[in-house]
């Protein structure tokens, strides 16, 4: 993989969680972990929410999404750290006002 000019959800921030994330025993189904939801259907919404403050748009590094992908302390997903590649397109999603496209 390699890190687009223009990161899009659908082509390639979606199937980053959808292999990852959005998988049974964890942010999936009606009970997911955190209570973030990252299947197909939901997972733009949830993990814009502005309320919980997933991802910060003018400053990336700050938001939860890119601290729960590289703390070295509780890693995301909890069975080993995204590639760097995977990590910075979501970066450059967030940093590009994270859209619905």
């Amino acid at each position: 993989m390699v890190v687009p000019d223009t990161a899009k959800f659908s082509k390639h921030i979606l199937p980053i969680f959808q292999s990852t994330c959005g998988i049974p025993g964890c942010h999936y189904g009606s009970n997911p972990a955190g209570k973030l939801n990252l299947e197909l259907s939901v997972a733009y919404k949830q993990i814009t929410n502005p309320n919980k403050g997933y991802i910060d748009t003018l400053e990336p590094v700050n938001s939860v999404l890119y601290n729960s992908l590289t703390s070295p302390g509780n890693i995301m997903p909890p069975w080993g750290k995204l590639s760097d590649c995977q990590i910075e397109t979501i970066m450059k999603w967030m940093a590009q006002k994270a859209k619905n496209n």
